[in-house]
């Protein structure tokens, strides 16, 4: 498995934390964003939505005073979002997900559904927490216990770091001279 690069020196850690909640996102069903949305609520956790898309009016119209939507930002904004997130979330299935790399990269730990591209990018106790099932009351408790937790930083970005695009262009060159060295042996 070739795993796409993530830009490990743009995304680094910052200031400190607050204790708000994050997702940056495209704003479509299959992102589970109105399952983010309700686990904040049942936390009391405040929760940042940083994205578009068409589900945007309806996600407004059913958020809580607690819940505010940024919309679309600059890749600098981004990463200063990321920075300031006491926990990032990635409450849909990915086949992947650069995301929870991305937030890694900064030093946040992550909540995502534990399905898909999570199993492969979040460590439980670690990097964050991978809720087992995808009732708000999960992941409100993921995203509890993740608050609760005190997370090293630099052991969550180590983490990105074999994600990053060294590792990538690495990997691609063993690959093709691998490939090149079997057709060469056909």
């Amino acid at each position: 498995v070739l795993y796409p690069p993530v830009q490990t020196d743009f995304y680094h850690p910052g200031p400190a934390p607050g204790a708000h909640a994050l997702i940056v996102s495209a704003l479509v069903p299959y992102k589970r964003i109105e399952l983010a949305m309700a686990a904040c609520d049942a936390a009391g956790v405040p929760l940042t939505i940083v994205g578009d898309g068409p589900e945007r009016p309806a996600l407004e119209r059913a958020a809580s005073p607690r819940i505010t939507f940024l919309g679309r930002l600059s890749d600098d904004d981004v990463r200063d979002q990321y920075q300031r997130a006491g926990v990032v979330l990635l409450p849909g299935e990915e086949d992947f997900g650069i995301v929870p790399l991305e937030a890694q990269a900064c030093g946040r730990p992550v909540v995502a559904l534990g399905r898909g591209g999570a199993l492969e990018t979040v460590i439980p106790g670690q990097t964050g927490v991978l809720v087992a099932d995808d009732s708000t009351e999960a992941f409100a408790d993921g995203i509890r216990t993740a608050l609760a937790t005190r997370y090293d930083s630099a052991v969550i970005r180590a983490h990105a770091l074999q994600f990053g695009r060294d590792r990538f262009g690495d990997a691609m060159e063993a690959l093709v001279a691998d490939m090149a060295a079997k057709a060469g042996a056909a």
